[in-house]
């Protein structure tokens, strides 16, 4: 009950933490000169609504908090965040032809024109805003380059064409997904690390990597079918193939999914045991839902 207590005013005080900081972001995009053009999906939602949409954005915003990070710092940190999601996320629709996010062009009807600015106004303020932090070094902005780049490399090998044949489950794992899945979670943490001493944090980002890790294991079981047809490597894919003279699939993927579910309690327990409030009841509950919200309900039996 204590660890339910301190994680839910955790996660409300890393709440009012966003709500600050989009409004301050809100107030960046507004001083271009065609601001009236962003539509900005900054939605006043109740905490319980930003908790479906927002989940993992406020863990970390916990994680910043429960590792005392500057005061005067973390509404920055949390803007930094932002932005890395909004380049990500419009990389993606660039890739996927989709137009998911937070920041909109509303006049640019051409998918790839209007993700590309929004990715520019965005690499624009991350750096700003990492700049004023620093103090004017610009060390910690290429740092975030060169993981993005991680991530850029590890998303590129996903190209299935490039194979002869269909890679094994410990190649996905260490080339393609610990970019894509780990460091792409632990990027929103690489800025407080560069700037701040922080012994408990350095833990917390092992913590946040391995339940990356997970997270994108459990994407490739939702989405092995759109994966195939884009020609996109999938992790699940490869369990099958190389699993299947042996075991029936239904079999395999169950198998996969304990081990997913296994993985990301590791990860929640690295948080646990550096005083975190989250226990093995408590990441089970935030792991049902991720398997709801995946159309995965049919297998939370698995987290029992």
């Amino acid at each position: 009950m204590k660890n339910h207590i301190l994680l839910g005013k955790l996660l409300m005080n890393a709440f009012k933490i966003l709500g600050k900081a989009q409004k301050e972001i809100e107030i960046e995009l507004n001083k271009f000169k065609f601001s009236e053009e962003i539509v900005k999906d900054f939605k006043n939602l109740n905490f319980k609504e930003s908790f479906k949409k927002n989940f993992f954005t406020l863990l970390i915003i916990s994680l910043l908090i429960e590792s005392k990070v500057s005061k005067k710092y973390i509404i920055s940190y949390t803007k930094i965040i932002i932005y890395l999601r909004q380049i990500v996320t419009s990389t993606d629709n660039i890739l996927d032809n989709e137009n998911k996010g937070l920041i909109f062009i509303k006049k640019l009807k051409n998918n790839i024109v209007s993700n590309s600015l929004v990715m520019l106004m965005c690499q624009n303020l991350l750096t700003k805003e990492c700049l004023e932090i620093t103090k004017g070094n610009d060390e910690a902005v290429k740092k975030i380059f060169e993981k993005i780049y991680i991530i850029a490399i590890s998303e590129s090998l996903r190209d299935k064409s490039q194979y002869k044949e269909y890679p094994k489950d410990k190649y996905i794992l260490e080339e393609i997904h610990s970019g894509i899945g780990g460091e792409l979670l632990k990027i929103s943490l690489e800025i407080p690390l560069i700037v701040e001493e922080n012994l408990k944090l350095k833990e917390f980002s092992k913590g946040i990597y391995e339940i990356g890790m997970s997270l994108q294991a459990l994407d490739d079981f939702f989405d092995i079918d759109e994966d195939e047809e884009s020609g996109k490597i999938n992790l699940l894919k490869a369990e099958l193939v190389y699993k299947k003279i042996e075991k029936k699939d239904e079999e395999i993927k169950e198998e996969y999914l304990k081990k997913v579910s296994s993985n990301a309690y590791n990860g929640f327990k690295i948080l646990e045991n550096n005083d975190f409030p989250i226990n093995q009841k408590e990441a089970k509950k935030v792991l049902k839902k991720l398997f709801e919200l995946r159309g995965l309900k049919e297998y939370t039996y698995i987290l029992d």
